[in-house]
């Protein structure tokens, strides 16, 4: 059983590592099956819809390891503009040691599956939704009240983002530097309301 367990977690996240790269599109059964070390077999027992839903279960898992890593990140965090710099240093290590190869664990399969994927969209969208809320409740504590504070987790969300897919294109971090450098001007000078 354990031996079972084992492809199914393979085939995730080999399917994830190579979406990331590659793009849905881009990625292949077969090329899954062989980087996972999975038997054929393994594929269709543990997704029986096939690509689609082991699209739908990698972005799933990349979702919440990244939820996890933005959890740890905002607890050790003194502020939400220091939350902002700790996971942006991290992404431009990453993506630097990539090569600028690797973009965010789900954005590459969510932009080319959607709207036409309503599995693999429903995972983005938990996903998204995870995250927001990891920055919210660490505004929260930082006494941002709930409207603003949402309002600044997606706009926090948005620039992030933004700023890996620039990073890529460019080869380059200093699109995250630059994101970074806004953001936090925006977390360190807050609306006077929201103090």
């Amino acid at each position: 059983m354990a031996e079972r367990g084992k492809h199914r977690k393979a085939l995730i996240w080999t399917a994830a590592r190579l979406f990331r790269r590659h793009g849905y599109a881009g990625t292949g059964l077969t090329e899954i099956l062989t980087e996972s070390g999975a038997p054929r077999g393994s594929l269709y027992h543990y997704f029986p819809g096939g690509k689609e839903e082991i699209g739908a279960a990698a972005v799933e898992v990349a979702g919440r390891m990244v939820t996890d890593t933005l959890a740890d990140l905002a607890e050790k965090a003194e502020s939400p503009s220091d939350f902002v710099r700790r996971y942006m240093t991290m992404i431009a290590g990453w993506l630097e040691a990539s090569s600028f190869r690797d973009g965010c664990p789900i954005t590459t399969t969510l932009l080319e599956t959607t709207p036409d994927s309503d599995l693999i969209a429903a995972a983005g969208r938990t996903a998204f939704a995870d995250w927001r809320a990891v920055i919210e409740r660490l505004l929260a504590r930082h006494g941002w009240p709930p409207d603003r504070a949402e309002a600044a987790a997606a706009f926090i969300l948005s620039g992030l983002e933004g700023a890996l897919v620039m990073a890529r294109v460019e080869q380059s971090a200093r699109p995250i530097e630059t994101a970074a450098d806004a953001l936090c001007a925006l977390l360190e000078n807050p609306p006077a309301d929201s103090r």
